[in-house]
Formats: C-alpha cells, sequence, structure tokens
C-alpha cells in the first residue's frame, strides 16, 4: 500500500484545477498525472460524473480520483480524490465561496447584484459527497482520502467530516454551515484523520479559521499553521476584508495602508497559493517555519500507516498462495488453515492499532503532567518576584487562600487525571493477552503448513 507524502497531497490540489473545463480539459481519465507515479482513475466535471456523466448536478464542481502505480501496477487499496478550488473567473464558484463558504447573509442579495448570476440549483458540497459516494462504490475496498486547495479543501473537509474520511486540506476556509454540530465534533476529536494546512497570512484560507465576519471561529488540533514570509503578519484580515472595496490594508495597530487593486491582489493570491510550499525533494521550503506536528501525532501517524502497509502486504500474500496452491486451499482443512491465517493478520494490524492508540494517551498524559508543573512552577516563581517582603511559608500561604497552591495546580489535576486513565492500565493487559492466546491458537491451526508458516513466520 503506497501513501502519498503531504507534498504529493499538496501536488494532487495543484494539478486538480486542469480538470477544469474552463481551462481546456488538459487531463483525461486513465492518464499518469505528469511527474508523478498516480494514475487518473475517474474526473467529475462541472458536477456530473459516471460513465455517461449519468449522476450529479451541473454546477461547476470538478475533481478527480487518483491511485498509485508502482512497477507499472495500479495500487487500488489507496486512493485519493483531489477538489477544484476556486476559479476566479468562474463565477458559480465565486458564488459557492460567498454563499457556503462565507456564509455572506446579512448582504446575499447585495453580493449576489455584484457578481451578477444566481445561486446553483445544488450546492458544489452535495456534489462533492455524492462523488465521493460514488467513487467508493466503485471502489469498495479502497481507503479513501480527500484532498484540496482553497474552496477545494472546504469541500474535502465536509466531505470527510461526513465520511470519516482520512483528510489532508491546504488553505481551506472553513465552511461552517456546511458542518454538522456532529462533523465539527468529529473534526475536533480526529486531528490525526482531518489535517487542515494554512499559511497563517493568508486572507482567504484563514476565514473562520483564525478570523471570521459573524462570529464564531472554528479551532482545533487539527489545524497546522506556517508562514511564508511575504509580509501580512501586522495585517487585520477581518477589517482588511471588510475594506477591500476601499483599496487599502488595515493593521492590527490600526493604521491603514492605500494600496492599489492590482497590487493587493498580488498579494492575496501570493498568500493563498500553495504552489511554492515545498521543493522538488518535497521538503518545506521555509524550514524556519514547518508545519508543527506533534511527535506524539507523527509516531502514532507512522506506527498506524506501517500497520496498515504490513496488513495489505499479507492480505497479498494469502492471495498468492490461495493462487499458487488453489487446490490445496479449496478443501476444508485448507480453507480453515486459510482463514487462519487470514485472522492472523487483521489480529497484528488491530493489536499495532490498539498499541499506537494507546501510546498516544500515555504520552499525552505525560505533555499534560508536564504543562501542569511547568504551570505551577511559573506561577511560584512569579508570586516569589511580586512578594519580595514576604518569606518564602507566607508566599505558600497567600497562594493557598487564592486557590493557586500547588495542590490546586498540580497535584489534584494530576490525581484527576490518572484516575480517568486507570482503565488504560487494564486495557494494555487486555490487549497482550489477547494477543497470546490469539497466537496460540493460530499456530495450532497452521503451523504444520510450510507454506503459511514460512510467510508467517510461526
Amino acid at each position: 500500500m503506497m501513501i502519498p507524502k503531504i507534498s504529493e497531497y499538496n501536488t494532487f490540489t495543484q494539478r486538480v484545477y486542469n480538470t477544469d473545463p474552463l481551462k481546456g480539459k488538459k487531463y483525461k481519465k486513465g492518464q499518469l498525472i505528469p511527474g508523478t507515479n498516480y494514475k487518473i482513475l475517474d474526473i467529475s466535471r462541472n458536477g456530473t460524473y459516471g460513465n455517461k456523466k449519468q449522476y450529479g448536478v451541473p454546477n461547476h464542481m470538478q475533481a478527480m480520483a487518483v491511485a498509485p502505480v508502482k512497477n507499472g501496477v495500479v495500487d487500488y487499496s489507496q486512493l485519493t480524490i483531489a477538489y477544484v478550488g476556486t476559479n476566479p473567473e468562474d463565477k458559480v464558484d465565486l458564488v459557492t465561496d460567498v454563499i457556503d463558504v462565507a456564509d455572506v447573509d446579512g448582504t446575499l442579495s447585495q453580493t449576489k447584484n455584484l457578481v451578477e448570476i444566481f445561486e446553483p440549483p445544488v450546492s458544489q458540497f452535495d456534489t462533492a459527497l455524492g462523488y465521493a459516494d460514488y467513487i467508493q462504490k466503485r471502489y469498495p475496498k479502497a481507503k479513501i482520502t480527500v484532498t484540496g486547495h482553497s474552496l477545494g479543501g472546504s469541500l474535502a473537509l465536509t466531505v470527510g467530516a461526513k465520511k470519516y474520511l482520512k483528510t489532508v486540506t491546504f488553505n481551506a476556509p472553513v465552511p461552517k454551515d456546511k458542518l454538522s454540530k456532529k462533523d465539527k465534533q468529529y473534526i475536533l476529536d480526529n486531528p490525526t484523520k482531518i489535517t487542515s494546512y494554512l499559511n497563517v497570512d493568508d486572507l482567504i484560507g484563514n476565514y473562520n479559521n483564525s478570523y471570521t465576519l459573524f462570529g464564531g471561529l472554528f479551532k482545533g488540533d487539527f489545524q497546522h499553521y506556517y508562514k511564508n514570509g511575504t509580509g501580512m503578519g501586522d495585517i487585520d484580515l477581518e477589517k482588511t476584508l471588510r475594506s477591500l472595496s476601499q483599496g487599502k490594508l488595515v493593521l492590527k495597530n490600526g493604521q491603514t495602508i492605500p494600496v492599489s487593486k492590482e497590487k493587493l491582489a498580488e498579494l492575496i493570491n501570493e498568500n493563498h497559493n500553495v504552489a511554492n510550499w515545498f521543493d522538488e525533494k518535497g521538503q518545506l521550503r521555509y524550514s524556519q517555519h514547518k508545519v508543527t506536528v506533534s511527535k506524539t501525532q507523527a509516531t502514532f501517524e507512522t506506527k498506524v500507516s506501517k500497520a496498515d502497509t504490513a496488513l495489505a502486504e499479507r492480505l497479498a500474500k494469502i492471495r498468492g498462495l490461495r493462487k499458487k496452491y488453489g487446490h490445496k486451499y479449496s478443501v476444508k482443512g485448507g480453507k480453515i488453515k486459510l482463514d487462519a491465517a487470514l485472522a492472523y493478520a487483521l489480529k497484528a494490524a488491530i493489536k499495532e492499532h490498539g498499541q499506537s492508540g494507546i501510546e498516544v494517551l500515555e504520552q499525552t498524559q505525560k505533555q499534560i503532567e508536564a504543562k501542569l508543573e511547568a504551570n505551577w512552577n511559573e506561577t511560584l516563581q512569579m508570586a516569589r518576584q511580586i512578594g519580595t517582603d514576604l518569606t518564602e511559608a507566607e508566599i505558600l500561604e497567600v497562594l493557598h487562600y487564592a486557590g493557586a497552591d500547588k495542590e490546586s495546580l498540580y497535584t489534584k489535576p494530576v490525581e484527576k487525571l490518572n484516575e480517568q486513565l486507570k482503565p488504560l492500565k487494564q486495557l494494555k493487559e487486555e490487549l497482550a493477552d489477547f494477543d497470546k492466546a490469539f497466537d496460540k491458537s493460530i499456530k495450532k491451526r497452521i503451523a504444520d503448513d510450510q507454506e503459511l508458516a514460512g510467510e508467517f513466520g510461526l
């Protein structure tokens, strides 16, 4: 199983723009994406899809489904759906941004008149979801990831939250009105499955992420910020957005800077564009501003990815044995052994996933305890600096009466945390017992089968 790197998702989000009819339909189904080892399996143009474009509704939504190719063989176990972002020349895209992403309700009619078009009968968010359903039905055994940039990222974020798919987005505004309370909670609870990469200086991508016009920011660990150094750090994004028609930038200190529309468009596009985020080696160009991914999260994702890859390889071996020794595994005893081998492969993946999850909780516990201890030490240090005329005992007494002593800030919270995580120890023991018992049972069934035992090291 070949899992794309972040830089490859970034490439998909850029190349998928070439599926847009307004760009000449440069990409065709069945071709390799130039410069990559990924094949285009399917394309949705103008919101329609299917062999005869019989599904969906024309509304200018564009997307493509791709799969990795290794040694000339397409790996259908790992697919990615990439959604196209806003085409500035496409007025339906612009209206989708205004209505569904920016949630411009108070000035909706005025905005519609401004762009002089109608709202599409079916939102691009609906057809994006329908297209994901279609791809899942065509490839039911595939593990699917959704990705996109700008509006395409907003579409991917919505589809990923509703269908529980791995999601990687770039400079994607949060489409709050398209996300239910359940969707939002899923995003917040699963930062290792839903990841949104944002340039802190991006006026467009940060909408509903770090600023908004109508209140109710949506923030969480799924957001990963980096800075490309183009000098928007002092800009008040909200006030600047409100002042775009006046042709001025508004700084955080209240100062305004007149700027031509051409220069403003250039600055906005430079910060919203993701074409130059990665170099030819797939590394972030701005190393001093790397996307912050916690070590705990990175370790978890790596282990789970390796477990999934190992499972895919073992399943491939089992299929190979069935094909090579077909008659042997077609009789009752042989089928039982092959089923046992399949169960063993699944058990190994379950064990690795379980252990990785437990390790995340244990590491997170240590991090929380360290933060609590640091907070207490900082509080004590500040109290010592303020109460220079007090003895140490008097300082501690004052902190106690203020509810800011060590017991309140560190000891009790740690005890509460340990109590909440008590079941974790039992879970670890149960997982270990399950692993041993399962191994013993499987070995009895397949140890005398030379081929199976050899493949699985039993």
